[in-house]
């Protein structure tokens, strides 16, 4: 008998760090059918308490996962799985597909401003804000060794994820094309809400830009950096500033 039989309908929010996965997450729960819980391999999302309860889990995600759902009490169920989590997400997601569960894949196009996301939120430990929260004004400063590394990690991570999706339908998000401009939630949603099998809704989120200033005005010496990296030709013009 398969253990993950739905009794509901399921999904899994899945991608890499910093490509809006909080975001959406939040706008899906913005719909009265719907509940899409956190990163549950997240001990810092308070899911798993314990390091001894993340590895035995880990050895045995789908019974977790089922659990997750059955205590859930909404008709939609879903949660988020960040790549870097799993030891073998193909894996994973072969099987939660096979047993019925919706894939919505969340990705973002601009390699550089995503690494600068990354490494700014490393650096002022501010990976979210919400709206009754200012911009800080902090500054950054990121080195260009910095820099490169976080390109090739990242890099590595994107081919890692079209091998991990690799017979996989997914439900596709692009974070600058579907996220980024609030005006396009709507439609955006609307069109995960008709794959789940449940009716639009208007969605709405306290969360805002973690940032409201250009990375320019963030980064110390950004000007500096993307010469560097236009010199070494480590990214095309598109990838600098799509």
């Amino acid at each position: 008998m398969n253990m993950l039989r739905k009794k509901k309908n399921s999904f899994v929010l899945f991608g890499q760090g910093r490509s809006g996965s909080t975001l959406l997450k939040e706008l899906l729960n913005s719909h009265p059918e719907i509940t899409c819980e956190g990163e549950l391999f997240n001990t810092k999302e308070k899911y798993i308490t314990s390091s001894f309860m993340l590895r035995l889990i880990q050895k045995f995600p789908l019974a977790y996962f089922k659990y997750r759902r059955f205590i859930s009490r909404s008709p939609i169920y879903g949660f988020t799985l960040l790549q870097y989590q799993a030891s073998d997400p193909a894996k994973i997601l072969h099987k939660l597909q096979d047993a019925g569960w919706e894939i919505i894949h969340i990705s973002r196009k601009n390699l550089l401003s995503q690494c600068m996301s990354q490494l700014i939120a490393n650096k002022t430990n501010l990976w979210h804000r919400r709206e009754d929260q200012t911009d800080t004004g902090m500054t950054v400063h990121i080195t260009l060794q910095e820099m490169i590394t976080e390109l090739i990690n990242w890099n590595s991570g994107k081919i890692r994820e079209r091998k991990n999706l690799k017979g996989i339908t997914t439900i596709k998000v692009v974070y600058e094309d579907d996220l980024f401009d609030k005006n396009n939630w709507e439609q955006t949603t609307a069109k995960i809400f008709n794959q789940l099998g449940t009716y639009p809704s208007s969605v709405q989120t306290s969360l805002q830009k973690t940032h409201n200033r250009h990375y320019s005005e963030i980064i110390e010496n950004y000007d500096e950096l993307i010469e560097k990296i236009k010199e070494l030709n480590l990214l095309t013009i598109q990838d600098v500033f799509n």
